[in-house]
This record gives C-alpha cells, sequence and structure tokens, in this order.
C-alpha cells in the first residue's frame, strides 16, 4: 500500500514539474559599469528642442562574469537638457544631452554622464573689429552647439540592474 502511494505521489510531482514555467536566467549589472555610446549622425542645437529624445547606440559589448549583458549596437535613448542658440556678438551656442537610459524587454537601464558641445567663442574678435571697422560687425553669428556623427562618449550604470539573459 505505501508503494502505491509513493508511487502515486512520484507521479503527480513528476507531472506537476512538467507544467512549472523555465526560471529565466538573469544577471546583475553593477553600479558603475562602463558602457561606451556613440551617435551615428550630427546633432545640431538648431534642429532639436529640450527634452527631446536623441538615439545613440552601444559601442562595445558588455560582458559580465564572461557572460553577454548588453549587445553591440544595442539603441541608448538620451534627452536634450540644455540648449543655446548661437547669437550675435560672437556668443556661441551650447547644447547637452543626458538622462541616458537603455529601454529593452520591459527592462530599463539608467546611466549617468552627459555629452556637451558648445560653439566657438569669437566675442574678442567682435570687440576688436568694433574700434576698426565698424558697429555691423558685432551682428556677426559664430558657431552652434553640434555633436559630430561618431562621437563617442562613456556612460556609467545608475544602480544595480538585473536582466534577462533569455531577452539576447
Amino acid at each position: 500500500m505505501l508503494k502505491k502511494v509513493l508511487s502515486i505521489l512520484l507521479c503527480l510531482l513528476l507531472f506537476g514539474m512538467q507544467n512549472l514555467p523555465v526560471l529565466a536566467q538573469t544577471i546583475k549589472i553593477p553600479a558603475g559599469t562602463p558602457i561606451t555610446i556613440y551617435v551615428d549622425a550630427e546633432i545640431d542645437a538648431d534642429d532639436v528642442q529640450v527634452d527631446e529624445n536623441i538615439n545613440f547606440i552601444v559601442q562595445d559589448p558588455v560582458y559580465i562574469k564572461d557572460k553577454l549583458a548588453i549587445k553591440s549596437g544595442t539603441l541608448v535613448v538620451g534627452q536634450v537638457v540644455k540648449l543655446k542658440n548661437n547669437s550675435i556678438l560672437g556668443i556661441p551656442g551650447e547644447i547637452q544631452i543626458g538622462n541616458f537610459r537603455i529601454s529593452d524587454s520591459n527592462q530599463i537601464i539608467n546611466l549617468r554622464g552627459n555629452i556637451t558641445n558648445k560653439g566657438t567663442n569669437r566675442a574678442w574678435v567682435n570687440v576688436g573689429w568694433f574700434f576698426w571697422v565698424a558697429l555691423p560687425l558685432l551682428y556677426v553669428k559664430v558657431n552652434d552647439g553640434k555633436i559630430s556623427a561618431g562621437t563617442y562618449q562613456i556612460l556609467y550604470t545608475v544602480g544595480d540592474n538585473f536582466i534577462d539573459l533569455d531577452r539576447l
């Protein structure tokens, strides 16, 4: 009798285990893990707005304990946080992008760091020319803030992140 009860329990146990979902394998990306990103098209301060999202790409794959955690080519989204157009009197434009994050399969990895570019300042040239040539030269505009295609930046993860390896 005991053998029948044990064999029934064993069958039920084995049958029940077949219907259990397979647990996803996760890996921890520690806080401060470096991730190199780049932009593949020029970003000009004249063409974007504050709070606008800008797409970047992960340049190098990220491995944690010899396991691929973030593959090369993964999309990274940054946000324009500061914007200043160039103006007269030689005042340069400026652009700053921050609030970077990787959104993939309902997982968000926040990154810290920013990319800033400021046009060249030529105010000193205009002041000198004012005394030698004429007042209209003060209205010459200088460079705008631009981030060139191919610009890369190293960002760092914010906090510990646990990701599914099965999503790759």
